[in-house]
């Protein structure tokens, strides 16, 4: 696919704009620079940029020209019902356009679009997911407004040029930051010694006699305090701010 050399200078300055982020500020000002970029060069004027933790999206996402509402209705209620949620997207493209998507049935993606999108003032989503070591570490979704032309494979093509320089971005001021609030708790540091050793959470929920959602909930605090979102990028911090 071609693209006009409008669209090339628009994606040219986007790979700059990235390229030059400061990898020092928060995380929230990091990801809003992001979608700023996104919108100002690829004109996509609604989106949200989520952390994906074990296939799940966390409950605080950055939001651009969406409501914090409809961010807790797709939570509370459709979330699932959504065709490019991450439980739906397993050995998917890592860009997706939803009418493209048949991993659910037409049933449930109708209900999707009749019962939450619309009833947001929205007639189209499109998804690029970010990915480190082959797992998602995050998505940034994108929404069109009722009004505005539907996502075409064009988009999905515009995506695909910034996708691996936003993924290096992404994972480079996730290892430059400093972890935050490392009140770590007395169990957090026997799960962390565990994990340094390769042990899975099976094994270190037999050990410390708990369950292995106990296990998962403190890995979840633990991706919270040191801003990372896989066991490699914990393991590698951890051993960076305590030098073991």
């Amino acid at each position: 696919m071609f693209f006009e050399i409008k669209e090339v200078n628009y994606l040219l300055e986007a790979m700059v704009r990235i390229s030059n982020i400061n990898l020092q500020q928060t995380s929230e000002d990091f990801k809003l620079n992001v979608l700023q970029v996104l919108s100002e060069c690829c004109h996509y004027e609604h989106a949200i940029f989520w952390e994906v933790i074990d296939d799940e999206l966390t409950n605080q996402p950055v939001c651009f020209n969406v409501e914090a509402y409809t961010v807790e209705n797709y939570l509370n209620v459709y979330k699932f019902y959504d065709p490019l949620h991450p439980m739906n997207m397993q050995n998917q493209p890592d860009i997706q356009l939803m009418q493209q998507n048949e991993v659910i049935s037409r049933k449930n993606k109708r209900y999707y679009i009749e019962s939450f999108l619309q009833y947001h003032d929205f007639i189209d989503e499109m998804v690029m997911y970010l990915t480190i070591q082959h797992k998602p570490s995050a998505a940034i979704g994108f929404l069109r407004k009722k009004g505005e032309k539907p996502f075409t494979e064009q988009d999905r093509q515009k995506l695909l040029v910034v996708k691996r320089l936003i993924e290096n971005s992404y994972l480079l001021h996730q290892y430059v930051q400093p972890a935050q609030s490392l009140q770590i708790t007395q169990r957090e540091k026997e799960l962390l010694r565990y994990l340094c050793k390769g042990f899975k959470n099976a094994e270190i929920a037999s050990i410390l006699y708990v369950s292995e959602n106990t296990v998962k909930k403190h890995l979840q605090n633990l991706y919270r305090k040191f801003q990372v979102t896989s066991r490699t990028q914990l393991v590698l911090k951890y051993a960076d701010n305590f030098r073991i």
